[in-house]
C-alpha cells in the first residue's frame, strides 16, 4: 500500500460520515478520543476495552474458508528462528479514495519475541490485510531483567487507534508507541517493572495489566495512574484490566476489584468460593472479566497449571454474585494426593457473549472441551463443536492442530455446527496465540508466523 496510515486518517478526517458509515461504526463503541473502530478494525487482544472478544459490525469470513496467506514474523534472520512469546494481532484500517470511490484498505501488526543469530529480540511486523505483503519490520533486543524473572514484551502489543504500544526490555523495562505507517518511535515511557499484560484503551488512555492495573496517557506516554492495594512484588497481571465508560476491573488473584476512573476509589470487590488444586480453600485466581449487559462474567481457572476453577456472574453496580458455573466433575476437595485427570473439571481463560449464552473453552472429567452457559442462571451444557475464542455476525472462530496442521473452523454457535473450515499445509504442529476478525477476515497468530483465512 503506497497511502500511509497518516494519510489515511486525514482521508479519515474529510471524507467524513459517508466514511464512517462505511466502515460500519455502532456509535459508542470508541476506544480512544477520536477513533471509532470499523469493521476491518481490531486495536487490542480483546477487540476492546470491555474485553468482549465479538467484532459488533465485521462481517467475518463466514463458513467459506480459504487460506488467504500466511506470514513470517521476520525476513532477514540467517538462520532458524525460536519464536516464544506471541502477541495478539492487531488490525487498523481506514478509508482511501480509489477512482472517486471511499473504500477500506487494512493493515494486521504482530509482534514476536524471535531467539535467532541476532539474538533474544521483540520483532514488530506490519502485513497488508488482504495479500499479506510484508509494510515494515522493527525489532527491539531483549535484555536480561534480573530480579524480574521470565519476561515478555511481545505479548503486551496494542493499540489505540492512532499508534501501536508495545512493552521493551532493551535498556530497563518501557513502553514504545510506534508509527503505524512505518514502525518509527513517537514516545518512549519508563517503568519500574516489565508488563506481561496485553495493552488496551479507551478514552484516550492506555490501560495494562500490573500491581493491579495502570493507565498512561495515550498522546504522550505520561503516567496517568496506578492502583495497587496489594503491592505484592511477585503478582503481574497477564490480561488486561477491562475497562467501561465509568469503571476499571482489575484481578488480584481470588478477588476482582471495580474501581472508579475518576476518583481512582475502590467501588466494591468479589471473590469466588472456588476449591483448586493449588490455592485448595484460598480460592481460584480471577481472569479479567467480560462485561456484556450490566454482567462482568469473570472464569476463575489457569490453563498454565491445570488448575480447577469455574466462572462467576457478577453485577456491575454493587459486586453481588448472580450465579456460578463449573462443568461436570467430582468435587476437587474429594481428591487425594495429585488431581486424577480423569476428574478434573474447571473452565480456561475468558469468556465471549453472543446473545444471551456465555461460551468458553473448559475441562470435563479430563476431557477437553467448549461450554455454553446461559447467561442467565449458569446452567451449562457441553457443545459437540471446538468453538472458538472470537467470533462476529454471530460465528465463532477457532484453530486447532489437527494431524498436526493448523485448521480454522467457522461455527454457528446456535446450531452447535461448524460451518467451515481451512488448512495452513505448509506447518508442522504450530503453537497457536491469539486471533481477531477483521472485516471478512479471520487472523491468528503461530509460532509459525501469522496467517489470514478470508472467503473463497
Amino acid at each position: 500500500m503506497d497511502t500511509s496510515l497518516r494519510r489515511r486518517s486525514l482521508l479519515r478526517a474529510v471524507a467524513g460520515t459517508g466514511a464512517a458509515a462505511l466502515a460500519g461504526c455502532p456509535a459508542g463503541i470508541g476506544q480512544s478520543t477520536g477513533f471509532e473502530p470499523g469493521e476491518r478494525d481490531w486495536p487490542s487482544y480483546r477487540f476492546g476495552p470491555r474485553n468482549t472478544a465479538v467484532h459488533p459490525s465485521a462481517p467475518g469470513p463466514g463458513g467459506d474458508l480459504t487460506v488467504a496467506w500466511t506470514g513470517s514474523y521476520t525476513d532477514s534472520s540467517d538462520g532458524p528462528a525460536g519464536v516464544s512469546v506471541l502477541s495478539a494481532p492487531v488490525v487498523l484500517s481506514a478509508p482511501v479514495v480509489l477512482d472517486g470511490t471511499v473504500v477500506l484498505d487494512g493493515t494486521v501488526f504482530a509482534a514476536a519475541d524471535i531467539n535467532d543469530d541476532s539474538g533474544w529480540r521483540t520483532v514488530v511486523s506490519a502485513f497488508d490485510l488482504a495479500t499479506g505483503e510484508r509494510q515494515w519490520e522493527r525489532s527491539f533486543p531483549i535484555a536480561e531483567m534480573y530480579g524480574e524473572g521470565n519476561t515478555s514484551p511481545a505479548r503486551t502489543l496494542g493499540s489505540d487507534g492512532e499508534r501501536l504500544v508495545v512493552g521493551t526490555v532493551s535498556d530497563g523495562p518501557g513502553l514504545a508507541a510506534l508509527s503505524p505507517d512505518d514502525g518509527e518511535t513517537e514516545w518512549e515511557q519508563a517503568l519500574d517493572t516489565p508488563y506481561e499484560s496485553p495493552v488496551t484503551a479507551e478514552g484516550g488512555s492506555l490501560f495494562v495489566g500490573d500491581r493491579l492495573y495502570a493507565a498512561f496517557d495515550a498522546g504522550d506516554g505520561s503516567r496517568e495512574s496506578h492502583y495497587a492495594p496489594g503491592e505484592d512484588p511477585l503478582w503481574r497481571n497477564r490480561f488486561p484490566p477491562t475497562v467501561t465508560e465509568d469503571t476499571i476491573f482489575a484481578t488480584d488473584h481470588d478477588e476482582i476489584h471495580a474501581v472508579d476512573r475518576e476518583s481512582g476509589e475502590r467501588r466494591w470487590t468479589a471473590s469466588n468460593d472456588f476449591y483448586t488444586i493449588l490455592y485448595q480453600q484460598e480460592g481460584a485466581p480471577f481472569n479479567s472479566p467480560v462485561v456484556v449487559d450490566g454482567v462482568a462474567y469473570a472464569v476463575c481457572g489457569r490453563i498454565t497449571n491445570r488448575d480447577t476453577g469455574g466462572m462467576v456472574a457478577i453485577d456491575i453496580e454493587d459486586g453481588s454474585e448472580l450465579w456460578t458455573a463449573i462443568p461436570e466433575g467430582d468435587d476437587p476437595q474429594t481428591y487425594e494426593g495429585d488431581p486424577a485427570e480423569a476428574e478434573q473439571a474447571a473452565f480456561y481463560g475468558m469468556p465471549l457473549v453472543l446473545d444471551d449464552t456465555v461460551y468458553v473453552q473448559g475441562m470435563e472429567r479430563g476431557e477437553w472441551g467448549f461450554f455454553a452457559v446461559d447467561a442467565a442462571d449458569g446452567s451449562v451444557e457441553r457443545m459437540d463443536t471446538d468453538g472458538g475464542l472470537v467470533a462476529a455476525d454471530d460465528r465463532l472462530y477457532g484453530v486447532t492442530t489437527e494431524d498436526g496442521r493448523l485448521t480454522a473452523s467457522a461455527v454457528d454457535p446456535s446450531a452447535d455446527e461448524r460451518i467451515g473450515s481451512a488448512t495452513v499445509a505448509q506447518w508442522d504442529e504450530p503453537r497457536v496465540g491469539p486471533q481477531a476478525v477483521a472485516g471478512e477476515y479471520y487472523v491468528a497468530t503461530t509460532d509459525q508466523g501469522v496467517v489470514a483465512f478470508g472467503p473463497n
